[in-house]
């Protein structure tokens, strides 16, 4: 049976499980003829959202709507050609301009430059709507919060949480469907397992559903677990072996939850050497997006699976994740 859960693939219809608020308000900066930026970790969601409120302009004949991926986008001649396609767009039907992955424009050698030149086009009344986005949240928040480029041109548009409850009961519906049944508890452990990353959640539940027959129980529930942590553990060892000796010893401390990564129990306890030295640690880690630190300067693992395979396997502390009485 084909698994019944997307996570391969944009969702769309029904798979698309509703943030009706994001969407009106991306559908409303777009109708007022603002900017949206957006940046969120890949794969939770900002393109099924982008998607959602764009199609509510697909059949408007005011609108004209141009995907512009800069994934492969290397050098400043390719963005230079992309500038001047934007720049001869004539202003009706009103052009709107999806960017998608914007953080690349910090590869390009004349980025300033090239910067400049788009904030003249996101500053016209009557030019195109821009929305952009980006997967990396570090390089993108260097974009527009440390150096404020865009400055004040633009709408931050942040995903919200899909809500626990709909998560529950679109994967509970789904198993009854076929005969099979999963328990409230056991959606509630792999929301919170997984921080509500939709794109985890799907191939967790996918695994799930192709394991049983009839009840789920939690041994099969770990073993959809630790079969997505096998999946991905090459990725994630990647991350690991691209990192110092320091850079590990921060990464731990802020695995084990320290807030104050530059106090001096900070520093003692997990060998940092000192408070310059983890400035350095900070900075590489967040370059790396490894880590993101919030505006009261705490630190998060970004991805929440790589998080629970440091538990798992690298750091093998097991001291959250798994079941009791399995």
């Amino acid at each position: 049976m084909e698994s019944p859960f997307t996570h391969n693939s944009i969702a769309t219809g029904s798979d698309f499980l509703s943030r009706k608020k994001d969407v009106s308000q991306l559908v409303s900066i777009i109708a007022d003829g603002r900017h949206a930026v957006i940046y969120e970790p890949p794969r939770t969601g900002k393109r099924s959202l982008i998607n959602a409120a764009l199609s509510r302009y697909e059949q408007n004949p005011g609108y004209r709507i141009t995907h512009i991926s800069l994934l492969s986008t290397i050098d400043t001649e390719d963005f230079s050609s992309i500038l001047e396609d934007i720049c001869s767009m004539p202003a009706s039907p009103r052009p709107v301009i999806y960017m998608e992955e914007f953080q690349n424009i910090l590869r390009l050698e004349e980025r300033d430059r090239l910067i400049r030149t788009l904030e003249k086009e996101w500053q016209r009344q009557d030019g195109p709507v821009f929305i952009v986005s980006g997967s990396k949240i570090n390089a993108m928040k260097y974009i527009f919060e440390e150096k404020k480029h865009f400055y004040r041109l633009y709408e931050r548009v942040s995903l919200s949480p899909i809500d626990e409850n709909l998560i529950s009961e679109h994967i509970i519906k789904t198993f009854l469907r076929v005969g099979r049944v999963v328990e409230p508890s056991q959606t509630e452990y792999i929301y919170s397992l997984t921080d509500g990353h939709p794109w985890y959640i799907w191939q967790i539940a996918n695994s799930c559903f192709n394991l049983t027959k009839g009840y789920l129980t939690d041994s099969l529930l770990e073993e959809a677990i630790d079969s997505l942590l096998y999946t991905h553990t090459p990725r994630f060892q990647d991350i690991t072996d691209g990192l110092s000796r320091y850079q590990v010893y921060l990464l731990r401390a802020i695995f084990d939850g320290v807030t104050k990564v530059s106090s001096t129990a900070a520093i003692n306890n997990y060998r940092l050497n000192s408070s310059a030295n983890v400035h350095r640690l900070k900075e590489a880690l967040t370059k790396k997006e490894v880590v993101v630190f919030d505006a009261q300067d705490i630190p998060h693992i970004i991805d929440p699976m790589f998080r629970v395979w440091l538990d798992r396997f690298y750091f093998k502390t097991g001291k959250t994740y798994k079941r009791q009485n399995i």
